[in-house]
């Protein structure tokens, strides 16, 4: 290497380390930036609209549409906490079970909404229980602890119907 080019690459060099901390502060930053708006979007995107089904072993089947709130967006949680969830779900009953009773295999097709209220454990898991009936006693208050899917477009898990944990209950997003 002759002189010449060791003094070029050597103001070549010198150039890109003045360069280098300005870049490593932009892509810093953008990594803050993108980073906290993920984390936020994520701990809201729990709350809106599901559409699911629950079903247990005696062969009941219920739809829910499920409307769910949190943090600052609930004004009912607002007391309780930034990982608070309150909402509702209304239920029609689809079919009863072989071994359900005749009075509930009457009343097919029949709604309910069913208040309820818990908070996110961690990123994955949401709990919820069922405090209050707001119309009809089509199903019994239940207890719910459900997964979150990594892309929050799905909720699904166990519920407690009626303390044997059998209960079994799947929730996605509507399309838009």
């Amino acid at each position: 290497m002759t002189a010449q080019q060791a003094k070029r690459r050597s103001a070549l060099h010198g150039g890109a380390m003045k360069k280098q901390p300005f870049l490593a502060c932009l892509v810093l930053f953008g990594v803050l930036v993108c980073g906290a708006s993920v984390c936020s979007a994520q701990a809201s995107r729990i709350a809106g609209e599901w559409r699911g089904i629950w079903t247990n072993p005696a062969g009941s089947v219920f739809t829910a549409e499920i409307i769910l709130q949190e943090g600052s967006a609930c004004k009912l949680c607002a007391g309780s906490g930034e990982g608070s969830i309150r909402g509702r779900i209304v239920w029609r009953l689809r079919k009863a079970g072989p071994n359900d009773t005749q009075a509930l295999a009457a009343q097919a097709g029949a709604t309910g909404t069913e208040l309820v209220k818990g908070e996110m454990k961690g990123a994955g898991l949401l709990i919820l229980n069922g405090y209050q009936w707001e119309d009809t006693a089509l199903k019994s208050l239940d207890q719910y602890r459900l997964a979150i899917s990594d892309n929050r477009q799905v909720i699904g898990g166990i519920t407690l119907n009626g303390g044997s944990w059998t209960g079994q209950l799947i929730a996605v997003r509507p399309k838009q």
